[in-house]
């Protein structure tokens, strides 16, 4: 019996989300490659998955925080990609020509209710989906593309665990998962 509750136990640890964040993608017949570049500029996202409300205020208010979302998930990927020292210059402002550009666009964002996930574990779900772009920021051609697509995970029995599932954990946990595809897409030190 209770190497069936520690069994358990390490299930629900292991899932505190649902979704994924994929591997990069290159894109078919892109010239350039990410260990082509050595520095990076990482732009304000874009946001076409917003949700539309009835009532003024509570638009206004998920139209501040979705505002707020695309800049902190892009301010949360250039923290993660500077960690790394995988490039020489991390920038949140568009660099001189041979830079690379990671934006994209927040195509679900959902805060949920974490007053309702910490009672019930299901209800009050949180989204955050995203479709990441690295392009050469000179010519705007795209290099290669990163999937986001977490959102919070029901636990009925165990609840607790369900309320640390927010859209920031979910964008820490993607910058991170962005900053480490970038850095082994690049060549290793004295391969430049």
């Amino acid at each position: 019996m209770q190497i069936r509750l520690w069994l358990l136990l390490a299930v629900v640890a292991g899932l505190v989300g649902c979704g994924s964040v994929s591997g990069l993608k290159r894109e078919p017949g892109a010239t350039t490659r990410i260990a082509d570049y050595h520095r990076v500029e990482v732009l304000d996202f874009t946001a076409s998955g917003g949700e539309k409300f009835p009532d003024a205020a509570k638009q206004a208010e998920y139209d501040a925080s979705l505002a707020a979302a695309r800049r902190k998930f892009a301010d949360k990927i250039a923290e993660a990609i500077t960690a790394t020292g995988s490039f020489d210059e991390v920038s949140r402002q568009p660099l001189a020509s041979g830079a690379l550009r990671i934006s994209g666009d927040i195509t679900r964002y959902d805060e949920g209710n974490i007053v309702e996930r910490g009672l019930t574990g299901f209800a009050g779900e949180t989204h955050f989906e995203a479709v990441v772009i690295a392009t050469d920021a000179a010519t705007g051609r795209q290099i290669a593309t990163l999937n986001v697509d977490r959102n919070s995970w029901p636990l009925p029995i165990g609840a607790s665990a369900s309320t640390l599932q927010t859209t920031n954990f979910f964008m820490e946990g993607a910058a991170k998962k962005v900053a480490a595809e970038l850095l082994a897409a690049r060549p290793r030190e004295g391969g430049k």
